[in-house]
């Protein structure tokens, strides 16, 4: 019913307003909470993705009561401050929603400039307020605390902001949390007590990287709304571009992170640390390929001649060492075009609207590279082949099947936003409660991408849709 009502109004406004100003719909969307409009039309994420989204939940408690050693007495208290702020935050949030309906008699045959004035302010004047709330409530948990309660509040300001915050990541590994991965790792004492200094480094980096990030977000909120309700593209665009900057810092904040902790770790766990964070942070590279699987069965064949061995494990190293290496310069990749989609994405929507035909594919350095993954998996597996005869070519499953990984990975921007996106990280992540997490940390998904020719197991061959043709929708 929600939905439907943000509709009909958003409808209704349309219809209200002069043609050239018709746009502002997508304003007051958002203003009635969808986020999906400045997405879609600038390519990223601004400010008002979350701006009807409270800040804090009740299920964020665990985060209060780690971070802060709360005492059992304390709890009750604090349970119900998250409620007082609840209801305050609601009933706010009601409050600007209702001035925003009203707006529809107003709107009607008033000049552009006044439209888009009248339009912005209650929503700008609404992310002060939404400030103002959250500020009340962390000075009303500040006089419940005790001194030794006190000095842990930038611990706890950091673990919510990983909490809140480092889920709304865009680019690859900007979601990432190390922490999460140390868990996963279940390092022994001595190896997490070598890397304890690395990890606080990383911590503190990646904490200033998201602060910047959450300032530019809530500080372009004005500028956003402005170039959407006259659709000034290029304004948008900058704005978007102000954005990815700060969103650049946070990847990069969390590619120093692996490094260090990987070097810290040492060669017994280092390497194992950081295939596991690349794989978290770059799943549509870091990715089960098909080749490893052939070549192992290969290996198992029980009537291998001494030559076949030795020419399967040669196969074995040169894959493993050229696919390492296409994979770093993969990754490399999406580092280097990821912080530029949002003007592509923009410019292909342009060429759309304007009568264009356009089909959506990466960036041609990733389309590039891609192909060349493709390719070195059809060699190679021709090269095992060539090893083999019939009768163990049969005996292998999909070796003799047609046709080889066609090397799509779920492209950036698109459905698969899994960062988040980017990222690795799930929409809805499992509470930690039932993932073992500890507050402050952030489960991500594993990749789900499946290479055809019958190599892995029945329940996991679904296979990503390929992206219609025409810049994807978000």
């Amino acid at each position: 019913m929600i939905n439907q009502n943000r509709h009909a109004f958003i409808r209704t406004l349309s219809r209200a307003l002069q043609p050239r100003v018709a746009g502002l719909a997508l304003t007051v969307a958002l203003s009635l909470g969808s986020s999906v409009a400045v997405h879609a039309q600038y390519g990223g994420r601004g400010g008002m993705a979350t701006l009807f989204v409270p800040d804090y939940l009740s299920r964020d408690l665990p985060v209060f009561v780690d971070a802060l050693q709360l005492e059992e007495w304390q709890r009750p208290i604090l349970e119900a401050l998250l409620e007082d702020y609840s209801t305050s935050f609601t009933t706010a949030a009601d409050g600007v929603r209702a001035r925003m309906s009203g707006l529809k008699d107003a709107a009607a045959g008033t000049s552009a400039d006044k439209v888009i004035d009248l339009v912005s302010q209650p929503l700008l004047d609404w992310a002060n307020e939404k400030a103002k709330l959250r500020q009340e409530f962390l000075e009303n948990v500040k006089t419940q605390l005790g001194d030794g309660q006190a000095e842990l509040w930038p611990r706890f300001e950091r673990a919510m902001r990983r909490e809140k915050s480092l889920p709304n990541g865009e680019l690859s590994g900007e979601s990432l949390n190390l922490f999460f991965v140390m868990r996963e790792m279940e390092l022994p004492p001595s190896a997490a007590d070598a890397a304890r200094l690395a990890v606080e480094e990383y911590e503190v980096a990646l904490d200033t990287a998201l602060v910047a990030r959450e300032a530019a977000l809530e500080s372009t909120v004005g500028s956003l709304l402005k170039a959407m309700s006259s659709s000034d593209a290029q304004s948008g665009i900058q704005v978007q571009e102000q954005i990815m900057a700060r969103r650049v810092a946070v990847r990069n904040a969390q590619d120093a992170g692996i490094a260090a902790i990987r070097d810290a770790l040492g060669a017994e766990f280092g390497p194992a640390f950081e295939k596991r964070a690349l794989q978290r942070a770059f799943p549509q590279v870091y990715r089960p390929d098909p080749v490893m699987p052939l070549i192992e069965a290969a290996e198992s064949l029980p009537d291998l001649t001494a030559e076949q061995k030795a020419s399967i494990e040669a196969v074995k190293s040169r894959f493993t060492q050229d696919f390492s290496g296409l994979q770093a310069r993969m990754a490399d990749g999406y580092r280097q075009t990821e912080p530029g989609e949002p003007r592509r994405k923009t410019e292909l929507a342009a060429q759309k609207a304007s009568g264009g035909t356009v089909r959506y594919a990466e960036a041609p350095a990733i389309e590039a590279l891609k192909k060349e993954r493709d390719e070195m998996f059809a060699r190679y597996r021709e090269e095992i082949s060539a090893i083999l005869n019939d009768a163990q070519k049969q005996a292998i499953p999909g070796m003799t099947k047609e046709g080889v990984d066609d090397g799509e990975s779920m492209p950036v921007g698109a459905d698969s936003n899994v960062v988040g996106p980017g990222r690795g990280v799930a929409p809805n992540p499992p509470s930690p409660k039932r993932n073992g997490l500890r507050p402050g940390e952030v489960e991500t998904a594993e990749p789900n991408v499946v290479p055809k020719g019958g190599l892995v197991s029945p329940q996991n061959t679904t296979k990503s849709p390929k992206a219609p043709d025409g810049p994807k929708k978000e």
